[in-house]
């Protein structure tokens, strides 16, 4: 894909979800940047909650903090708690 197709599908995900954009998220960005927010976003809450478990057990204090916002629908806790868990996976 190029990226302005990546953008053109971030929209569309964003729109589904009824948020405005993803922290850090932008035209400038690099298209596996693009790529990670994408599959973020296409995430089920399913795997947003598995994500979540990850950051809990790892990260405590974390997860106390990000599940006192909908961290489903925020713009920066949605990708931190994607990427943190893939981070601490790996």
């Amino acid at each position: 894909m190029t990226k302005r197709e990546l953008l053109k599908a971030i929209r569309e995900e964003l729109d589904a979800r009824r948020m405005y954009s993803l922290d850090g998220i932008s035209a400038n960005c690099t298209k596996a940047e693009l790529q990670n927010a994408l599959d973020c976003l296409r995430a089920t809450d399913e795997q947003m909650a598995d994500c979540l478990t990850v950051i809990k057990l790892a990260y405590p204090n974390i997860h106390r903090t990000i599940t006192q916002s909908d961290y489903l629908q925020h713009s920066h806790n949605r990708l931190y708690v994607y990427n943190t868990a893939r981070q601490v996976l790996a």
